[in-house]
Order: structure tokens, then C-alpha cells, then sequence
């Protein structure tokens, strides 16, 4: 997992570096207000297929400026999808929701939850997966100082100093293990037309259950032909044509 995390690293440095002028020009038509541009700059920068939290948080903040709320949400959730710790995106993201049409409110969650969520958005994957790594060694010094030093007061440091990295080496392995489960997720989505009514079956025909609108973002649970059974952040759910949303 660490080669793979420094690799993919590398290449990404290598493909900003490449793309550094084009970045920059797109800030540079953002600053002078031609939000177009800056837009069709990003885009094809992402065409390339370079991917950042940076790059999808200066798409959301263009698309913002040309009043294209749906499609700024959609790049900030992007932003904090690739980096969690980037909190201009998720303030962005809250402020752009303040301008969507459905206020739906998340079930509040408990202490530990909430606790839980927060301390695993400290970090991305790999600086979790690097965490544990390192602390996974301190435990096997820490060990090895127990087996073989002579001295009492070293054994017992040592298997303190194993105990407790053993210990946190766990959890940051399980928040490294969830934070690249939520990179990886592709259930949810954001819908991308006007205004969208929800059936009650996977078919125009269905019962219309509640009317949706452009920037809301769903849970997609299963899909049924050209029909995905989506759910709100409150819990409520029903079936909507696919060409209607867009995946994060």
C-alpha cells in the first residue's frame, strides 16, 4: 500500500507540473471575471485526467460564479472526496447549498459518530495508511526492545511503548481503511435537473411521491434499467430516471 500510495503520488506531482501553466491560466481568466473560460480551462485539464482537490475546488468556485449552483456542489463534494482536510471546499459547499431549492436536514447523528467522522476527515487515506505504517515499526522496536533488552526499565518502556503503538496503529489502519471506502464510493450522486419528480416505481408511469430539485445530493441504492432507487439525506426514497442525476 505505501509504494503504491508514494507512486501514485509522484505521478500526480509530475501531472500538476505539466499542467502548471494551464492551472495558472485558469486562474488568470477567473480573476478577470471570465468565469467561462476558467471553466472550459478546468474541464479539459480534468479531460487529461489530472485529478485534485484543488482543481475541483477552483471548478466548483467558477461554476459558482456563473450562477451553475448544481454543478459547483458536485465539484466541491469532488474536492473533499480526493481531500477530506480541504475545508475551503467544504465551506464552499455548505454556502452553495444554502442556494439550492431543498432544504433537507441529515438525522442528527450521536456524539461518537459525529466524534468518529471528524477525527477520520483529519487526514486522507494514505496519511492514515502512512500513520499506520510507522506506527505498526515503533511497535515492532518497541517489541524487540522488550525481548532482548537486559535492563527492567527498558523492557517495560518498551512494551508500554509496543502496547500503545500496536494500539493506535489499529485505528488509524481502520480510518485509512474508511477514508479510501469513501474515495471509492460511487452511490452517490447529484442531481443535475431543474426540478424532477420521484416514483414510486421504475417507471413514468409509476406514483409520484415527492418532487425533487437540481443540487440535492442522494444515495443511489440499485438501479433498474435506465431507473435508479435513490435516498435522501432524511431517509425518504423513491425511483428517478438516471439521466436526471450525476455520480460524485
Amino acid at each position: 500500500m505505501k509504494l503504491k500510495s508514494i507512486f501514485s503520488l509522484a505521478l500526480a506531482v509530475v501531472a500538476l507540473s505539466c499542467h502548471a501553466g494551464d492551472m495558472q491560466k485558469a486562474a488568470e481568466y477567473y480573476s478577470q471575471g471570465d468565469y467561462e473560460q476558467s471553466v472550459e480551462e478546468y474541464e479539459s485539464i480534468l479531460a487529461s485526467g489530472l485529478e485534485s482537490s484543488t482543481l475541483y475546488y477552483n471548478l466548483g468556485n467558477s461554476y459558482f460564479r456563473l450562477g451553475k449552483v448544481s454543478k459547483a456542489i458536485i465539484n466541491y463534494e469532488r474536492a473533499l472526496k480526493v481531500d477530506p482536510t480541504n475545508e475551503d471546499a467544504r465551506h464552499n459547499l455548505e454556502f452553495a447549498k444554502e442556494r439550492t431549492v431543498d432544504k433537507i436536514d441529515e438525522p442528527e447523528q450521536m456524539f461518537i459518530s459525529r466524534w468518529w467522522g471528524n477525527v477520520r476527515n483529519l487526514a486522507s487515506a494514505d496519511v492514515w495508511s502512512f500513520s499506520s505504517i510507522a506506527l505498526f515499526s515503533l511497535f515492532v522496536i518497541g517489541l524487540l526492545c522488550y525481548i532482548f533488552a537486559r535492563r527492567l526499565s527498558l523492557r517495560k518502556c518498551g512494551f508500554a511503548v509496543s502496547v500503545v503503538a500496536l494500539f493506535f496503529s489499529a485505528v488509524t489502519l481502520v480510518l485509512a481503511y474508511q477514508q479510501n471506502a469513501i474515495q471509492a464510493d460511487n452511490t452517490h450522486a447529484i442531481i443535475f435537473a431543474p426540478t424532477v419528480t420521484i416514483k414510486s416505481t421504475p417507471d413514468v408511469s409509476g406514483t409520484d411521491l415527492f418532487i425533487l430539485h437540481e443540487g440535492t445530493k442522494v444515495e443511489i441504492l440499485e438501479y433498474v434499467g435506465s431507473w435508479a432507487e435513490i435516498m435522501t439525506e432524511d431517509g425518504s426514497k423513491g425511483w428517478i430516471d438516471v439521466n436526471a442525476i450525476e455520480i460524485i
